[in-house]
């Protein structure tokens, strides 16, 4: 098929265009490249440099076009999300609403929608089965009503154009390419903690909220790999589906075992008992986010197999990979670990 993605730049979609190459698959992406910048890589498939909620922009891209995944976004951590609250859910509903009408016009056979487990915030059942989030409240946060909102208008273009769609949720994605940041909430929770404990070395160290959050975290190849594979499936017509793992751990938990695996490779100078510094966080903070697998499990035979602690030693193999990238820039005097230049990345 001639595949157009949309966001094609970000974290999820890098994970999954291999995947969709591989299988043989045509691919055009798309990506304005404002949060991540646009990396000097060589690849595999054609890239437009471009907003996709810009008419003349998608139209031209869209000739020809089999499929599309809209997975064009601005995403941030916990804090980011309330810091560009505006941006969130005006643009992002703005660009999926430009997608589906200009799909439904160059006669494109389905558009993939990239949700979210936000959607779930305030259902009051666990775990999160599909069906949950078409009668829970309304998310607080305008992240997760802009995902809500998104799936509802791929469902309305299916109900009054008939025009297919396919809906993913994916739970706590762990890429182990990502880098924390100073400012807390930006980046999602695994690489600020990975950023505090090892390249601040906090002990205690700085947690949002009381750190009892409990969450279930999944590979971001799993995920990749099961979009490529599923999206265009006919058995995924007109469906939705969550994609996680089984593995739930709080905060807190998440942190000792990032702290215990960094002490192990001598990557925390002072291993004395991990404790914690809760900082306020918005009450929109959802307190627990826990997916139901089985559906994908029963109608796709996709389960997740990654481990945590096998993604969270990838993580820090990664981290370890950037240092290693430096010591031949190192400094006498300087510090075994990096933490300006990592910071920096």
């Amino acid at each position: 098929m001639k595949l157009l993605i949309c966001g094609s730049e970000g974290r999820m979609m890098s994970a999954t265009i291999p995947f969709l190459l591989e299988a043989g698959h045509e691919v055009i992406g798309v990506d304005t490249c404002k949060k991540w910048g646009e990396t000097a890589v060589r690849r595999e498939y054609r890239f437009v440099r471009g907003d996709c909620s810009d008419p003349a922009v998608l139209r031209l891209l869209l000739r020809g076009i089999e499929g599309v995944i809209q997975a064009a976004a601005t995403l941030y951590g916990v804090l980011g999300f309330h810091r560009r609250a505006a941006d969130i859910l005006a643009d992002d509903v703005a660009v999926h609403q430009t997608v589906l009408g200009l799909s439904l016009a160059a006669g494109v056979g389905r558009v993939v929608y990239m949700s979210s487990s936000m959607v779930y915030e305030q259902c009051r059942t666990e775990p999160h089965q599909e069906q949950d989030a078409d009668t829970a409240p309304i998310p607080r946060t305008d992240y997760g009503l802009s995902k809500l909102m998104g799936e509802r208008l791929s469902k309305a273009y299916w109900k009054q154009y008939d025009l297919p769609f396919t809906i993913w949720r994916p739970f706590n994605v762990i890429d182990p390419h990502e880098n924390g940041s100073d400012d807390p909430g930006v980046s999602h929770v695994f690489a600020d903690l990975i950023h505090r404990l090892i390249v601040r070395q906090q002990n205690p160290i700085e947690i949002l909220g009381d750190g009892y959050q409990r969450r279930s975290f999944v590979h971001i190849q799993e995920i990749g790999k099961a979009i490529a594979q599923f999206s265009f499936d006919p058995g995924t017509l007109q469906q939705t589906y969550n994609l996680g793992r089984n593995e739930v751990v709080t905060i807190r938990e998440l942190a000792q075992r990032i702290y215990e695996k960094a002490c192990a490779r001598g990557l925390i100078s002072n291993r004395r008992p991990l404790e914690f510094q809760p900082r306020t966080v918005p009450d929109t903070d959802v307190k627990r986010r826990v997916g139901c697998f089985g559906k994908a499990e029963r109608e796709l035979g996709w389960k997740a197999q990654i481990s945590l602690n096998q993604a969270l030693d990838e993580c820090l193999d990664s981290f370890e990979g950037h240092i290693g990238l430096d010591t031949s820039e190192k400094r006498a005097g300087e510090p075994e670990v990096p933490r300006a230049r990592w910071a920096a990345l």
